[in-house]
This record gives C-alpha cells, sequence and structure tokens, in this order.
C-alpha cells in the first residue's frame, strides 16, 4: 500500500486540529474571505495553506446550512486548491467532484459556467499528476468547451498538449505547443510565452531536437524575470530532466538542488516531494533508487485506482441524473404530444364545423335567393305579362272585326302567364302550412282529375324549417304539374306518413306512365330535395302510372 497517504492524511488531521484550538484562543478571529484567498495563492508556508483549509471547511458547512450552493461550491474549490498544494491529491479529486455534485444541483448562469470550467480544469491538472492522462485530456477538454476568453483557450489547450506529452503522444504534443507558442507571441502575455515555450522545449527534448535545451532556457529566464517561484522551480526541474536525458547527471544534479533549495524555501510539501524524488533519482546508490521508482509506482497506481473511482462515482451519479433528466424530459414530451395532439384535433373539428356551418349558411343562402328570384318573376309575370295580355284581351273583345280563334289564343296565352306566376308565388310557410299545401292540390283538381290527400292532417309541420317546407311545396307542385301536361290521370293519391323528424310523402297517379327520363321537371324536383338533404326516388312504366317518393 502507499504509505504516504496515511502519512500525510495523518499529518493534515493533527495539524488543522491544533489550529482549530489555537483558533478558538483568538481575541479577535480572522475571517475575513480576501485574507485567506490570498493564504491559498500565495502561501508564505504549509500553515497557510492549513488555516486556509479550516476556513474554507467552515463556510463549506455554513454554506450548506444556509442553502447557499454557490458559496458552498466556492469554499469546495479552495479546498481542493489547498489539498492538491498539499500533495493530497484524491482529497483535492473527492472536494472537486463534490462541487461538480452542488453544480449539477443549480440552474444554467454564468456563475454555474464559470465554476464548471474551473473544476474541470483543476480535475485535469489532478488527474496529470496521478498519471491518468486520458482522463485529464478529457476533462481538460470539458473546461474547453466553457471557455468564454482567449486567455482560458490557450491556457486550456496548453494543458491538453501537456497532458498528451505525458502520455507520450509526442508529435500531436509538437503541433500543439507550436501552434500555441506562435498564438502567445502575438496574444503577448509573458506567463503565457515563458509557459508554452518551456513545454515546446520538453516535448523537443523527447523528440531529440537539437533546439530543446535553447526553449528551456529562453523559458527559464522569462520565468525568472516575472518572479514566480513555483513557475521558477518548474523550470529548474525541467531542465533537470532534460540533462538526465542527455546523460549530462551532474548538470542534472545542479538544476534539482536548486530546485530543492527553492521548494525549502517556500516550505511547500508537494514542492519538496518532487525535488527530493528527482535528488534520490540522481543518487548513484542502486537500492535507494530502485526503492524510489518502486514508491513511484506504488503511488501512482493506488493514485489511479482511487482517482477512478471516485471519477467512476460522479460519472455515475451523473449518468443517474441525466436518465432522471431524460426521464422526465420523455414525460414532457409525451404531455406535450397529447397536448399538441388534443389541441390539433380541436382545431381540426373546428374548422370541419365551421366549414359544414358556412356551407350550411351558403345552401341556405342560395336557396333564399332561388326562392326571392322565383316570386320576383311570379311577380313580374303577373304584374306586366298577364295584365298586359288581359289589357289587349279586353280591347279586342271591343272590336267586332276580330275573329273569335285570336281571342281564344290570348286567353291560353293569359291563363299561361298565370299559372306561371302562382307556380312561383309567395308561399306561406309559417302557419297553416296544411292549409297551403291544400290550397295549391286544389288548383289542380278538376272535373277529369280527382287528388285525394292521406294523413296531412297527421303531421306536425313545426318540425320542419322554412327551407324545408319550401322544398316540398315546389317539389309536389312540380309533380302535379308535370301529371297535368303528361300523364292524362284522372286519379292522384298523395300520403304523408311522420316517424319521429323524418316525413315520408308518397306521390303516386293512374297515368300513362313513361320511360324515366330526368328531364328539367324532374331534375328540378331531385336538386331540391338535394338541396334539403332529403331523397326522392321515381317508379313508372308505360301505362303503369307514375310513383315518387320523398324522404325529408
Amino acid at each position: 500500500m502507499d504509505i504516504l497517504k496515511p502519512v500525510l492524511s495523518f499529518i493534515l488531521f493533527f495539524m488543522v486540529s491544533l489550529l482549530v484550538q489555537a483558533g478558538k484562543l483568538q481575541q479577535e478571529p480572522i475571517d475575513s474571505t480576501h485574507y485567506y484567498y490570498n493564504k491559498v495563492i500565495k502561501p508564505n508556508s504549509k500553515s497557510d495553506l492549513l488555516q486556509a483549509f479550516v476556513f474554507y471547511r467552515n463556510q463549506k458547512d455554513r454554506s450548506l446550512k444556509r442553502a447557499d450552493t454557490l458559496e458552498a461550491v466556492y469554499s469546495l474549490r479552495q479546498l481542493a486548491i489547498i489539498q492538491k498544494k498539499l500533495g493530497i491529491l484524491y482529497d483535492s479529486e473527492s472536494s472537486a467532484i463534490e462541487a461538480l455534485g452542488l453544480l449539477e444541483q443549480l440552474p444554467a448562469s454564468s456563475e454555474r459556467r464559470e465554476s464548471k470550467a474551473g473544476i474541470y480544469n483543476h480535475l485535469g491538472r489532478v488527474y496529470s499528476e496521478m498519471q491518468d492522462h486520458a482522463n485529464a485530456i478529457a476533462y481538460y477538454k470539458k473546461a474547453l468547451a466553457l471557455a468564454d476568453s482567449k486567455l482560458q483557450d490557450m491556457v486550456l489547450r496548453n494543458n491538453i498538449a501537456f497532458a498528451q506529452l505525458q502520455a507520450d503522444s509526442l508529435d500531436v504534443a509538437l503541433e500543439a505547443f507550436s501552434s500555441l507558442y506562435q498564438e502567445s507571441l502575438v496574444y503577448q502575455d509573458s506567463v503565457i510565452i515563458a509557459r508554452t515555450l518551456n513545454n515546446l522545449g520538453l516535448v523537443k527534448g523527447k523528440l531529440q531536437d537539437s533546439t530543446a535545451l535553447l526553449d528551456l532556457e529562453q523559458a527559464f529566464k522569462l520565468r525568472e524575470a516575472l518572479g514566480n517561484p513555483t513557475d521558477i522551480l518548474g523550470s529548474y526541474l525541467d531542465l533537470s530532466e532534460y540533462y538526465i536525458s542527455q546523460g549530462k547527471i551532474e548538470r542534472a544534479k545542479l538544476q534539482a538542488q536548486k530546485a530543492y533549495q527553492l521548494a525549502r524555501a517556500s516550505n511547500n510539501p508537494s514542492h519538496l516531494v518532487t525535488a527530493l524524488g528527482v535528488l534520490i533519482q540522481l543518487k548513484e546508490d542502486p537500492e535507494v533508487r530502485f526503492y524510489k521508482q518502486l514508491m513511484d509506482s506504488m503511488r501512482t497506481a493506488t493514485m489511479l485506482v482511487e482517482g477512478k473511482y471516485a471519477s467512476k462515482k460522479y460519472a455515475l451519479a451523473a449518468q443517474e441524473a441525466l436518465a432522471n433528466k431524460r426521464l422526465l424530459e420523455l414525460e414532457q414530451e409525451k404531455s406535450y404530444k397529447y397536448l399538441y395532439g388534443f389541441l390539433s384535433l380541436f382545431v381540426l373539428s373546428l374548422g370541419v364545423t365551421v366549414a359544414v356551418f358556412q356551407r350550411q349558411r351558403f345552401k341556405k343562402q342560395k336557396q333564399l335567393e332561388v326562392y326571392h328570384t322565383e316570386l320576383r318573376i311570379s311577380k313580374k309575370v303577373h304584374d306586366e305579362v298577364a295584365n298586359g295580355v288581359y289589357h289587349v284581351m279586353t280591347k279586342i273583345q271591343q272590336t267586332p272585326e276580330v275573329h273569335e280563334g285570336i281571342l281564344d289564343d290570348l286567353e291560353r296565352v293569359y291563363h299561361k302567364t298565370r299559372d306561371i306566376s302562382r307556380e312561383h308565388q309567395d308561399i306561406q310557410v309559417h302557419e297553416h302550412f296544411k292549409e297551403t299545401l291544400l290550397d295549391l292540390i286544389s288548383n289542380y283538381k278538376s272535373d277529369r282529375v280527382n287528388i285525394l290527400t292521406k294523413d296531412l292532417s297527421k303531421i306536425d309541420w313545426s318540425l320542419l324549417s322554412s327551407q324545408k317546407k319550401i322544398a316540398l311545396y315546389r317539389v309536389i307542385q312540380e309533380l302535379l304539374i308535370n301529371m297535368k301536361k303528361h300523364s292524362q290521370a284522372s286519379v292522384v293519391v298523395i300520403s304523408f306518413a311522420q316517424q319521429s323528424k323524418t316525413l315520408t310523402v308518397s306521390y303516386k297517379d293512374n297515368g300513362q306512365g313513361c320511360s324515366l327520363k330526368k328531364q328539367n321537371g324532374l331534375q328540378n324536383t331531385e336538386n331540391r330535395i338535394k338541396s334539403i338533404k332529403g331523397s326522392i326516388t321515381f317508379s313508372s312504366e308505360i301505362n303503369q302510372g307514375f310513383q315518387a317518393v320523398i324522404i325529408i
């Protein structure tokens, strides 16, 4: 097992406990967030990190009690940074993943996006130190997808390329660092230029490029001028690694000694462990070197296992949250489909109803137009033609020389116009419709033709609309006109029957019959009945009379 893990954890617990007790004895406790933030970013000693750890751990607990999730996430991010600087990578990873879990509970916002990008980048750095390069690249890419500035973009692309370098994808890393170096010169940020140039030197060194040392030395000079101890220590270690690869052990030792001295000055445990590890690796004692290699391999294996467990645990939780979210979305989609289906059906039904209503209204309007046109023609024929003919007949009768045949012809014309006028006169349909029908039928009775009605008085005419009454009146009238003109019938029977709202009218005469051809008269009756959604059927044979059945 990795003996460093329990040792470091115990040291952290012991020192934190001492600091908590010391904090209770202070007269004026320090609680400034800015104060502790500076201790995390620029610690003067390990004590600064431990004090900040206590502060942010307590602040996280208070934030969770207040349900201030975003503040709790911020505290966890600081804890993860402290743990990484103290070299406790698995705890740093756990804190970061806990922060991610809290972020999933928050709605989308710029703060949530920025926090996610920062945590993803931190996890990438943690996994890089754990030698889990695949996970490191994956999280760097997640952070890159959320980058919203050129600086963030360049930093994250540099991190991805460095992870590819650690994974021995040297050609890919060389191409990435070369591109980034050119971009950094345009961007003119000395920190980025130094970092990119140093990484470019590392990958060139692995590829045995002769310009590698020049890049590493130029990067060191830039970092030395900037004065950041962590970056300077990194250059010392990278130069030491380069000299080891070139077999220049003394130069490698010199750079490693400089790194160790700087690490002791900063009192950074992680830096101290790294610098001492390089020095031990340069020792000539084979057993010491073997022990170092064995400890490194065990530590790496332990971190890989623990890191994969934590990341898989988070991935599983995220997957479950995603599945639940998808189920909710599916339920919502199902509800929306039902709603849209109902609305579509409602709109369709409404459209059909409106269309049917408009069609019926149009039909009624056309029927009224036909009716009023017939009425107007009837009045005009009566007032102008019939009266004019009658006036001419009166004048001629007063003239003895006129032939009697002419008077007979004029009288026939007069009677014809009067019949036309009666055929299209106004029909009383609102009251006494039975009497209206009887009056119609009586007009066609004569000495030669007897017309009988059956059950006319049993019909409830209030069940029929005005349009249906007018259509029925005209059809019966048309049948009687055809009978008078063509059938030579002596007996006509018109029967009426009503069942619920359905009216059946049967017409039958004993005339000479005919072969059924729907000429103008019969065609007109059929059109009238169809206009009110009724039906009419005809039957006739030569010398067998004529029959019609009307159903409304």
